[in-house]
């Protein structure tokens, strides 16, 4: 297995355990929770992207290729919320679940 896939994972399984967390301490939905863990993932990549770009904090080499994918990943963190939020509004009994 790839470095990247078991590093996703691993974000992925912690992503579970705090919805989880936060449903059995907090008493917050599981739709919620997830749709607050998208929305810091997105917001905090969108925040940090200057440092991605060429000549950037965390491309120094100036590689075009680092920042495609960055773009790309944030594309897809906000494609992600935006589900996440469609589906908690499209299906309100989604938010009795949890909590």
């Amino acid at each position: 297995m790839s470095a990247v896939f078991r590093n996703y994972g691993i974000l992925f399984f912690l992503s579970i355990t705090i919805v989880a967390a936060l449903s059995v301490f907090a008493h917050v939905p599981y739709i919620w929770s997830a749709c607050g863990l998208a929305a810091w993932a997105a917001f905090g990549h969108l925040i940090t992207l200057d440092d991605d770009e060429p000549g950037g904090w965390s491309n120094p080499e100036e590689s075009k290729d680092l920042w495609r994918s960055s773009l790309l990943e944030l594309a897809v963190k906000f494609v992600v919320l935006l589900a996440l939020v469609s589906i908690a509004l499209a299906f309100p009994d989604l938010r009795k679940y949890g909590g």
